[in-house]
């Protein structure tokens, strides 16, 4: 069996049940990845639910106009950003599989007085939208949440357009550096642990998905001290990483990573 397809529903139900209890505490994390600029055109509740890896808008040039889906949107803090970087005559489809994401998403959204905002509930693995209708595709550390994950990136493929880009950050790790007591705890999946591609995996199943250019401009390595400031880590979890994984490998337990990817401009091309 492909590992994509071990374990989906469970994995699904587990991430649900996750994300529908994340306490509105985590702005530590707000702050930890973004610049106090940015979070400055946040409304704060969008601040108090971040669940990101890294800030791969940063690398996500946004033009005026586009049309960019956020794959996961979470609280809605990368939503907002690119939002207000598409400006009025842009359009950012916010999706995500929690009726709870998307509210959250849709309330930021009219706190920032944006229009531009479309909340759409859906599967990554089956987006619902039609083909070659997208420019942009960002996410944040949510590839890693479904257990199909080259279905993941072939959906990116059908809904951008001819030339259309991803950018996206995750978390990586090697074949073998977390316990298998570790990785096999729900919170680990729930974390983006446990489901976590290697960076070299994760560049072949894009490529494989018809991506090209696919390039990685940002690693960043992530502690146990690190998963600690996000509550789908229990503490349980943070107890046994820091008994069973040295005390010399507990500063890089997994790599954050941004990933960029650029379909190329025909379809012919693919």
């Amino acid at each position: 069996m492909s590992r994509d397809l071990m374990h989906s529903a469970e994995v699904k139900e587990l991430v649900r049940d996750a994300y529908r209890n994340v306490p509105a505490s985590t702005a530590a994390v707000a702050r930890k990845l973004y610049t106090p600029e940015e979070l400055a055109q946040v409304p704060q509740s969008a601040i108090d639910r971040a669940l990101g890896v890294a800030d791969h808008l940063r690398f996500a040039v946004i033009h005026p106009g586009e049309t960019v889906l956020d794959i996961g949107c979470g609280g809605g803090i990368d939503t907002i950003l690119a939002a207000r970087r598409t400006g009025p005559t842009g359009r950012v489809i916010a999706l995500d599989f929690l009726a709870e994401m998307l509210q959250r998403t849709a309330e930021a959204a009219a706190d920032a007085a944006l229009t531009n905002v479309e909340a759409l509930e859906g599967e990554m693995e089956a987006i619902p939208l039609q083909d070659d209708t997208v420019d942009l595709i960002i996410s944040n550390g949510v590839i890693n949440l479904s257990p199909r994950k080259a279905r993941v990136m072939a959906e990116c493929a059908r809904v951008l357009r001819p030339g259309g880009r991803l950018c996206v950050s995750d978390l990586t790790v090697g074949q073998d550096d977390l316990p298998p007591q570790i990785l096999s705890q729900p919170a680990a999946w729930a974390g983006c642990v446990a489901g976590a591609l290697s960076e070299d995996d994760f560049v072949h199943k894009l490529e494989r998905a018809g991506f090209r250019d696919v390039h990685v401009p940002y690693r960043h390595p992530m502690s146990v001290d690190d998963c600690a400031l996000y509550p789908l880590f229990s503490t349980e979890v943070i107890q046994l990483m820091k008994k069973l994984i040295p005390a010399d490998q507990q500063r890089a337990v997994a790599v954050s990573v941004v990933v960029r990817a650029q379909l190329p401009l025909t379809q012919a091309d693919r």
